[in-house]
């Protein structure tokens, strides 16, 4: 028995190995107290030359220790037994993506163009939170990658399931590995097969080493290896220097130029930060529409990301009309602006908003329907059924659920969505699939509530066909749980926020916002074309004090006439007082949405939209507010002229954005998307990508434990598109819904009901 197996660290008993290696050993362990397993990893001694190492190891767990995401495995402990440092981990269950791919190639088989986005986007997240942590790996490899599910098992020469997520370990060891253990020959410890150019010199490497290992795994990955071999590690580690990487055949030219930029020799020719390495592979897989990699892949425009001059936190392309370049772009992406950023939006010591949940409903006024990204366009977690909440006649008071080749409900039976909360369930409708397994349903809550409010759950269950013999009632098929952490900072935008007037939710005064800067950029236009110079300052004055708030000194009757223009309700685009301002708000709890442990990848993908774009409205806000000064300013039309030209120029860039790098759209990049993108993003934060439920636990389901209860509301109005009515049921008793991905728990009510 090997000797670690049955001793105590702390609350911690090892049980049992799980793996060894050349520098480490992994071991299955029980936390005693809590009862929940763990993974122990116990490195080999490396205190007996340097002594002071033990301490520089404990400064490298504990801040891999504070790191908090989704796809990298939790550090719960850190200490050293008998000189050997050991760290106590989150235990993940599942195969590393080095077994998965071995059993794949053995098989002849390949992941396909979205699984490996998916793991791409998945790894590069987790990256991308850590780099901006100060961490790097330095040992990214499929060997350091757990593929694990929420709904059954990862294994190797099975199909994934939907809902597998990728989970990164291993970080920040490496680089106390790197820095204390040498070989006789000098060379530093890592995989060689995966070290990147300056690695493999000794060089002083940074997170784009990281990227370099990373498009590594992205060609084992496509091609069914790595692309340098040899026999010893020196004959590798030169061919990471000086060979290019053999082009792998049949893949599209645009997933070979993301391929090659990952492996640029020289790292400044690299996607210099791990979120543009995946919107690259990410706006590729969206055009493969689920074609095999080896297959043909079509050609498509090339990513936009690969151009890209600075990176940026998102991922997900939005499509939004086209607009011109406009020549406002330094403002928005120079270092003058983010200063500027920084200064507005970081200089009045924000707090988070209380995260509790609030059903209070907000309705705003004349609300504009937006249009929401393509269900062609979501490739989140690759899930055929996806619910939107959006706008209907108030905010976010429709649901919106769309299907893609979903298999037929058995015979006799069909399927009805819900929408399930903490107070209960509400039956949407019956979808209706074509002959593809396509189709849509649309519920408008008829007393115009904010759904988001009352519900974080969606279902999509199999219920009996009228006339049919009964064989099923509410056996769930599809489900997806908001992860609460998330949802409740998510509601301060979506929902409801105590720090605004009238505790609306901060996209509702954005929202607002927007029309008003719209309709009065277009009044001051016509103002100045029709020759009234009066009327165009009165529109310049709303501008103003819309963008900088009441309690600005600047919020003012500027014109005169004894009255302060502003039609909004005082909150303020900018800071201003105690009042964060709508772009500082938004940004700040985006930031805590995705921080939250277990966000969901929409949260994530599209908060990082939400931060880009504000960051782009903040750079342009400022000189704004300079040009209506001028305009106040002005003594004739003739002085006002120029002003008014570049009002109209920056309000419409700040609203709908510039197609700054000409791909036909305005993209979720830097000093490209604005004030609409903003708004589409946050919703989608909220959009619920439903997954299958298994055998088992649809069982558990219709006993009404683990997914909650499925029960009704009195239907306030019918699923529209011709579907049938919803129809009032009785419901199981309650129970806890596990989440979906992202994780997440519904907590279940159950009250008898009426058939």
């Amino acid at each position: 028995m090997n000797e670690w197996v049955g001793k105590m660290l702390g609350k911690v008993r090892i049980d049992s190995l799980l793996a060894r290696g050349g520098m480490a050993e992994v071991y299955l362990g029980t936390h005693t107290t809590l009862q929940r397993e763990v993974a122990i990893k116990i490195l080999r001694n490396q205190y007996e030359d340097d002594p002071d190492l033990l301490e520089r190891f404990q400064r490298e767990a504990r801040v891999v220790a504070k790191l908090r995401h989704q796809n990298i495995v939790q550090v719960f402990d850190y200490d050293a037994i008998d000189d050997h440092p050991y760290i106590v981990m989150e235990f993940v269950s599942g195969p590393s993506l080095s077994k998965y791919l071995g059993a794949l190639h053995k098989a002849k088989g390949q992941l396909e163009v979205s699984e490996i986005n998916k793991i791409i986007v998945g790894v590069a997240s987790a990256l991308q939170y850590a780099h901006d942590s100060g961490v790097i790996h330095r040992d990214i490899k499929p060997g350091n990658i757990i593929l694990t599910s929420h709904t059954k098992p990862v294994v190797p020469g099975e199909p994934l399931p939907e809902d597998f997520e990728p989970v990164l370990t291993d970080f920040g060891l490496v680089r106390f590995l790197n820095s204390s253990r040498q070989t006789s020959a000098g060379q530093t410890a890592g995989t060689p097969a995966y070290m990147s150019p300056e690695q493999a010199r000794g060089e002083t490497t940074d997170g784009r080493t990281d990227i370099y290992s990373l498009g590594i795994v992205l060609y084992e990955m496509l091609a069914g290896k790595v692309p340098f071999d040899g026999e010893t590690t020196m004959s590798i580690l030169l061919k990471h220097i000086t060979d290019p990487p053999p082009p792998v055949p049949g893949l599209s030219p645009q997933l070979q130029k993301v391929l090659d930029k990952s492996l640029a020799k020289d790292k400044e020719q690299r996607f210099q930060k791990p979120i543009e390495l995946a919107r690259a592979i990410n706006a590729v897989a969206i055009s493969e529409t689920k074609q095999s990699t080896f297959m043909g892949l079509m050609t498509v425009a090339e990513p936009p990301s690969i151009q890209m001059a600075e990176p940026v936190d998102s991922v997900i392309v939005v499509s939004t009309p086209q607009k011109p370049p406009r020549r406002w772009l330094p403002v928005a992406v120079g270092s003058v602006a983010l200063a500027l950023f920084g200064v507005v939006y970081f200089s009045g010591n924000l707090v988070p908003a209380s995260p509790a949940a609030t059903s209070t409903v907000m309705a705003s006024a004349s609300p504009t329907i937006r249009s929401l990204v393509a269900l062609s366009d979501l490739s989140d977690i690759g899930s055929k059924i996806v619910l939107h909440f959006r706008d209907g006649e108030a905010t976010m008071d429709q649901a919106f659920l769309e299907a893609r080749a979903v298999p037929a409900a058995p015979e006799g039976t069909q399927y009805e969505a819900w929408l399930i909360g903490p107070s209960g369930s509400i039956s949407l409708g019956i979808l209706v699939l074509d002959s593809n397994g396509n189709g849509t349903l649309t519920y408008n809550a008829s007393q115009k509530e904010n759904l988001l409010s009352l519900y974080d759950q969606a279902a999509l269950t199999l219920t009996s066909k009228a006339g049919a013999t009964p064989s099923a009632e509410n056996m769930p098929a599809y489900t997806y749980t908001l992860p609460s952490d998330g949802l409740a900072y998510l509601r301060v935008i979506l929902v409801a926020d105590s720090d605004t007037p009238a505790q609306a939710p901060l996209i509702t005064i954005l929202n607002a916002q927007t029309q008003l800067l719209e309709q009065s950029a277009k009044d001051l236009s016509n103002a100045f074309a029709a020759g009234d110079q009066t009327s165009t300052r009165k529109h310049a004055e709303t501008i103003l004090n819309i963008l900088v708030g009441k309690q600005s000194a600047d919020h003012k009757d500027w014109n005169g006439d004894g009255k302060v223009s502003d039609p909004s309700d005082g909150y303020g685009l900018l800071l201003n007082g105690t009042s964060a301002g709508s772009i500082g708000a938004i940004f700040t709890q985006t930031g805590y949405v995705i921080d939250a442990p277990r966000a969901s990848q929409n949260m994530i993908l599209h908060g990082g939209e939400v931060k880009v774009c504000a960051q782009n409205v903040s750079g342009l806000l400022p000189a704004l507010r300079t040009q209506v000064k001028n305009v106040l300013a002005a003594k004739s039309l003739a002085e006002m002229e120029q002003p008014v030209k570049d009002i109209a120029e920056l309000s419409d860039q700040i609203i709908n954005g510039a197609d700054v790098n000409g791909t036909g759209k305005v993209e979720a990049l830097t000093g490209e998307c604005g004030l609409t993108t903003i708004y589409d993003s946050a919703l989608a934060m909220a959009d619920m990508p439903l997954l299958p439920v298994n055998a088992g636990t649809a069982t558990a389901v219709a006993s009404g434990t683990p997914s909650g209860p499925y029960v009704t509301r009195t239907p306030t109005r019918s699923g529209s598109g011709g579907n049938a009515a919803p129809t009032q049921k009785g419901n199981n008793a309650g129970g806890n819904g596990n989440g979906g991905n992202g994780g997440g728990h519904g907590n279940g009510g159950g009250n008898g009901g009426k058939p």
